[in-house]
């Protein structure tokens, strides 16, 4: 009688023993799920502006290679040229 209840209590310490292990283990991928979701929903967002930088930088790059008045004031905003006979002014750009 005397080994049935070491038995028995032996029994149950290693049954609650499983059972924490099993809470624990159930918190801990819990709160990694919850943070790999986090994580995902930040990615997601990141990937949305990427592609509609991407999708701004196609229309850009399409319209300046068609379009040659965009090609020239391109030129001559971003590179400082001018057309002939013309004269350009460059300032120094201030810092606030």
């Amino acid at each position: 009688m005397n080994q049935k209840k070491i038995f028995s209590g032996l029994i149950v310490v290693v049954a609650l023993s499983a059972v924490a292990w099993l809470i624990f283990s159930y918190k801990n991928a819990s709160d990694e799920l919850s943070h790999r979701e986090s994580d995902k929903a930040v990615l997601q967002k990141d990937i949305e502006e990427l592609r509609k930088e991407a999708n701004s930088n196609r229309k850009y790059l399409e319209k300046l290679r068609k379009d040659p008045d965009f090609q020239d004031a391109t030129a001559r905003q971003e590179l400082g040229y001018g057309k002939d006979g013309e004269r350009v002014y460059r300032f120094p750009e201030e810092t606030k």
